[in-house]
Parts: C-alpha cells; sequence; structure tokens
C-alpha cells in the first residue's frame, strides 16, 4: 500500500464535500431522504442530488431502496461505521462548545420505567462525582423510535423494554422486571391471597401506555380476568402510587418499583390465582458514546440486575 506525505492526504480531501458526509450519516440513520429533508427544512431532490454526487464519488451505490425505507449497501455500513466518529470529533470544533464543561446525559425512559433507572443512574452520578448532568425525559417507546432517538442525537441513552437490533446500537438487557398487585395498607380489606371474583370486581388502576407488549398482555387479563374497564387510566406512574395508597382501588407495578416504594405510600402486596406476566429492561446507546458514560452505564447495569 502506497503511503503519501501528509500534504498530499489533505490535498486529497478536498475533493469530499464534507456536507456530503453528514447527509449521508442522516439518510443512513434514518432510511429516507424525505425525512432528512424535512428536518433540514430544504427539498428532498437537493438531498437526493447530494446522495447522487456522494454516489458517483465513492464509484457505490449507497442505499437501495425497500418500499418507503432506504436501505445501506454493506460499503455504506463500513462508510458509516468509518466516518461517524470523524464527524463527531468535528463537531466539537463548533462556536464555544469548547467551553462546555459539563457532559450532558439525555437520558429516555418509558414513564412506568423511569421509577426503575432515574433514582439509581443519579445517584451513581453524584456518587462519582462526575461532570455528568442529567436530562430526562419520558415517551412512548418501541424499536424504531429508540433508534431514531439515538441515531439523531436525540437520546444518548434509551431504557425500554425493547430490545434494539442495529449496526450502530449498543443493546443490553439490564434485568427482568416481574410485576406485582398491590393494594393499600389503610384502606383495604382485601385479603393477602384475591380470588379471580374478587379481582374481576375490583376498582384497577391501570397505566395508559403504547407499548405493545404492555396492551398485549392487558388485553389477555382483561378478557379471562375482568368485567369492567379500569376506574382510571393514567400516564403519571406516581398517581397510580398516590390512588392505591389512598383508595380501595388495586393496581399493577414493577416489583422492584414495590420494593422501594411499599413503606412510602403503605402498599401491600397481593398473590394473585393467575400469573403475572413479566418483562425485561434494556438499555440502548450509540457504540460511539462517551467512555465515562458507557461505564456509568455498565455499573449501573450490574448493580440493578443484582
Amino acid at each position: 500500500m502506497a503511503t503519501f506525505p501528509v500534504s498530499e492526504k489533505i490535498c486529497s480531501l478536498t475533493k469530499i464535500d464534507l456536507n456530503l458526509l453528514t447527509l449521508f450519516c442522516l439518510i443512513y440513520s434514518m432510511g429516507s431522504i424525505s425525512k432528512v429533508a424535512d428536518m433540514l427544512n430544504i427539498s428532498a431532490s437537493a438531498v437526493s442530488q447530494s446522495l447522487r454526487k456522494l454516489r458517483e464519488l465513492m464509484g457505490d451505490n449507497l442505499f437501495v431502496r425497500s418500499g418507503n425505507n432506504l436501505l445501506p449497501t454493506v460499503y455504506a455500513d463500513e462508510l458509516y461505521d468509518n466516518i461517524l466518529p470523524i464527524i463527531d470529533k468535528l463537531s466539537t470544533l463548533q462556536p464555544l462548545s469548547s467551553l462546555v464543561k459539563k457532559k450532558r446525559l439525555t437520558l429516555y425512559t418509558e414513564a412506568f420505567i423511569s421509577p426503575l433507572v432515574v433514582p439509581e443512574l443519579t445517584q451513581k452520578i453524584v456518587a462519582i462525582n462526575s461532570d455528568i448532568s442529567l436530562l430526562h425525559r419520558t415517551a412512548d417507546l418501541n424499536e424504531a423510535k429508540i433508534t431514531e432517538l439515538l441515531n439523531m442525537r436525540q437520546a444518548d441513552v434509551v431504557f425500554s423494554t425493547f430490545s434494539v437490533e442495529s449496526s450502530n446500537i449498543v443493546c443490553q438487557k439490564i434485568c427482568d422486571m416481574k410485576l406485582v398487585l398491590i393494594a393499600s395498607r389503610d384502606h383495604s380489606d382485601y385479603p393477602d391471597v384475591i380470588t379471580e371474583a374478587i379481582f374481576r370486581e375490583a376498582n384497577l388502576v391501570g397505566y395508559n401506555t403504547k407499548n405493545e407488549k404492555i396492551i398485549y398482555h392487558r388485553s389477555i387479563v382483561d378478557k379471562k380476568f375482568r368485567s369492567s374497564e379500569r376506574c382510571l387510566l393514567t400516564t403519571s406512574f406516581a398517581s397510580i402510587l398516590i390512588i392505591v395508597s389512598k383508595t380501595n382501588c388495586l393496581g399493577i407495578i414493577p416489583e422492584m418499583v414495590f420494593s422501594t416504594y411499599a413503606e412510602m405510600y403503605r402498599l401491600k402486596r397481593l398473590d394473585t390465582p393467575f400469573t403475572l406476566p413479566q418483562f425485561s429492561l434494556y438499555s440502548s446507546s450509540r457504540k460511539e458514546i462517551d467512555k465515562i458514560i458507557s461505564a456509568l452505564l455498565v455499573d449501573f447495569s450490574v448493580n440493578v440486575s443484582n
């Protein structure tokens, strides 16, 4: 393999338009020319023209169409893996970016997962006395949404019940999440082991979600063991705990949450005559995530799973 003086290498880079490479990364992440055009507020034809130029420059088609999506070629996969770290480093050269000392970890979770993740992760950040600040947001998530959040740099890490498969995303199982039926110690006369008849007629507080896994398991339970609608559906997980603690309503929550908040909200666990579903908790992040944050997530994963 021939080697060239550094000056010649640098001169050869003038043939490559950095804008073409950044557009390529966006198309690779979103799988759609129209979505990239909408995000950048430019025409789809302008994006297509840039892609055509890069195809000619690289001597590869880069993407093939499959329905409404653009799928990367093998060459495109290799190109993306090679240029993404470079573009990330170049982004630090933007004005004022070097003045920001504190790294912000943007975290997305489904609402019912928040109590499992956010307090523990915040405690870890404080304990290591790092320069990391935490920004937490909740959203209805699925595999496509998680991939979009990470690839578009809207999230650094996402905790969900979905195992995401993507070439540039690291997804690891954190723990299994068992659900339990709860009631108030002070406002209910439910026995420790309830019957199907009691459960069928009880007032039940539910978590309002678009999570397909939860909806599926809920429909099975409702079909077999419920005679009426839930008295409340809410997106606020805290509301479920408060309402159950102050009323005769029942609720279904993760066992880990019950262990943490049972004393605070004076809750008791009820055994059911049927098996409640179990979910797995996963963390998803980009492969090139900051080393400090990566180490933090590994340590967090170990502690939560134990």
